[in-house]
């Protein structure tokens, strides 16, 4: 994996990543944009809040799985 910024965040400190929900890629656990002296600015990783037996559960998504259109069982779209 190549390191971009700091061993502080995702790229460079493994115990920062989970896996996508659907296809099982690591992602970084950072939802919002990456740090602003990154080369790209793209978001890599959705949280997705569905319900997982009964309760209210975040799902870790990669954007590729997101932009296909995947989203968890029993998804509710916050506003």
């Amino acid at each position: 994996m190549a390191v971009k910024g700091s061993a502080l965040r995702a790229e460079g400190n493994l115990t920062l990543r989970t896996v996508c929900a659907k296809c099982g890629k690591s992602i970084p656990t950072e939802a919002g944009h990456p740090h602003p002296l990154d080369e790209t600015l793209a978001r890599e990783t959705w949280g997705l809040v569905g319900y997982l037996a009964g309760e209210k559960t975040v799902f870790a998504t990669c954007d590729a799985c997101h932009a296909t259109g995947w989203r968890p069982p029993e998804y509710v779209r916050l506003e």
